[in-house]
C-alpha cells in the first residue's frame, strides 16, 4: 500500500545497539499527524504492534485509513487538534525503516541474516534520537498496544525525565513462556519453509507457506474462543465433510489471513521482531521489575482484556502489583470483551474514552 504521507529520517552516523552491533545510517520511516506546540510539550509517541506501518489514519480526505484510525485524528482519543502525534516503524521492521530486507551499506544487498538482533531498547533508543531531531525533548505521552505497549514501557524506562504520560494496553513487564513458545512455533513454520532459503530468498520471493502457517498460529492467539463460538459456531464453509480438503468458517477465515500476509510483510522482518519480543524483560540489568518500575516516573494507565491469551490478565497485574510496590500506582483497567488481544483494534469505543481521559488529566 502507497504511503504518501511516510516521512524518512536517516541517523547521522553509526548506531550501536545492545548487542555489539552497529549499524551505519539506519533509517527510520514515519509519520506525523497535528502541529507541534512551540515548546513541544504536546507531542505523544504512538508505539506499534508486531505488523503495522507508521500509518496510523488518514492524513486527508484521500488518504488510505490507518491502523488505528478510529482513535487518531481530530476530535478522537488522540486528538490532532491537541496533540502532535508521530508514529515511526520500528528498527527491523520492513515498512520504511532499516530492517534485514534493507540494502546494506558494505555489499549493497539486503542485509538478510547479517542484520543483527535487535531489541525493544533498541528501537526506543533510536525513536528518541528521531524525536530529538524533531525538535522534541520531552514528551506528553507514549501510547502502545501489544509490542507496542512493550515499546513504551522501554521508552519509559529508558528515559524518565522525557515522558508525563504511559499508556501500554495488551502489555507486560516481561515475556512469559508461553507467548514465548507460541512465537518459537511461528519462527520455525517460517524456517522450515524450503523457500526460507536460511534468510537468503531475496530477489526468489517469499517463503509464502511458512509465513502465511505463522500468521495463522498468530491470528489464533490474538483473539478468543468466545468471540469465535459467537462468529463462527460450527457452520460449514465449502467442500465435503469426508474430504480433507472441506473447510469449516474459522479455517477459512484463518486462511484468508495466512495468505494475505506475505503480501506486506518480510518474513525475516518477522523473525527478528518475534525474537526481539521474546527478549522484553522491563528489569532485565535494572535489577528485575520492581527496580525497573521504579524509575518510572510517567503517570501510567494499563489495560488489559478478560480473554486475551497472548497477554492473559494475571500479567497485567503482575506489572500493576510493581508499580503499586514503587510507590507511584497505576491506573489499571481491565476491559471485559470477547475479542481478546486485538480489541484495541476492535472496539474504539472501549479504548478511546480512558485513553483520552489519561491523556487530558
Amino acid at each position: 500500500m502507497a504511503e504518501p504521507h511516510r516521512q524518512h529520517w536517516t541517523h547521522p552516523g553509526a548506531f550501536a545497539t545492545e548487542s555489539g552491533a552497529v549499524i551505519e545510517q539506519p533509517v527510520t520511516a514515519y509519520e506525523a499527524w497535528g502541529a507541534p506546540a512551540p515548546d513541544g510539550a504536546n507531542a505523544v509517541l504512538l508505539t506499534t504492534g508486531l505488523s503495522p506501518s507508521a500509518h496510523a489514519a488518514r492524513h486527508d480526505p484521500d488518504d488510505a485509513p490507518g491502523w488505528w484510525e478510529e482513535m487518531v485524528g481530530p476530535g478522537k482519543a488522540l486528538d490532532t487538534g491537541r496533540w502532535f502525534v508521530v508514529c515511526a516503524n520500528v528498527l527491523g521492521g520492513c515498512h520504511g525503516s532499516t530492517g534485514p530486507a534493507a540494502p546494506s551499506p558494505a555489499t549493497g544487498r539486503p542485509y538478510a541474516l547479517e542484520f543483527p538482533v535487535v531489541t525493544l531498547r533498541d528501537m526506543m533508543r533510536l525513536q528518541r534520537a528521531l524525536l530529538e531531531h524533531l525538535g522534541i525533548e520531552r514528551l506528553h505521552a507514549v501510547v502502545g498496544s501489544s509490542m507496542g505497549g512493550m515499546l513504551a514501557l522501554e521508552y519509559a524506562a529508558l528515559f524518565p525525565g522525557g515522558i508525563e504520560r504511559l499508556i501500554a494496553i495488551s502489555a507486560s513487564g516481561m515475556s512469559h513462556p508461553f507467548a514465548i513458545a507460541l512465537r518459537r512455533v511461528q519462527r520455525r513454520a517460517v524456517m522450515l519453509d524450503p523457500a526460507w532459503r536460511g534468510g537468503d530468498y531475496y530477489g526468489h520471493g517469499q517463503p509464502a507457506a511458512g509465513l502465511s502457517l505463522a500468521r495463522e498460529i498468530g491470528t489464533i492467539t490474538y483473539r478468543s474462543d468466545l468471540e469465535w463460538s459467537r462468529r463462527f459456531g460450527r457452520t460449514w464453509q465449502d467442500g465435503e465433510p469426508f474430504d480433507l480438503g472441506g473447510r469449516f468458517e474459522v479455517e477459512s477465515y484463518l486462511q484468508h489471513q495466512g495468505e494475505k500476509y506475505p503480501r506486506t510483510y518480510d518474513a525475516n522482518s518477522y523473525l527478528y521482531l518475534s525474537r526481539a519480543m521474546d527478549l522484553h524483560d522491563l528489569g532485565r540489568d535494572r535489577g528485575g521489575l520492581a527496580a525497573a518500575v521504579e524509575g518510572i516516573t510517567a503517570r501510567t494507565l494499563l489495560v488489559g482484556v478478560t480473554t486475551d491469551v497472548l497477554i492473559p490478565p494475571f500479567e497485567i497485574a503482575e506489572l500493576a502489583a510493581a508499580f503499586a510496590g514503587s510507590g507511584r500506582p497505576a491506573d489499571v483497567l481491565t476491559l471485559d470483551l470477547d475479542t481478546g488481544h486485538d480489541s484495541f483494534l476492535i472496539h474504539p469505543d472501549a479504548f478511546g474514552p480512558p485513553i483520552r481521559a489519561h491523556l487530558e488529566a
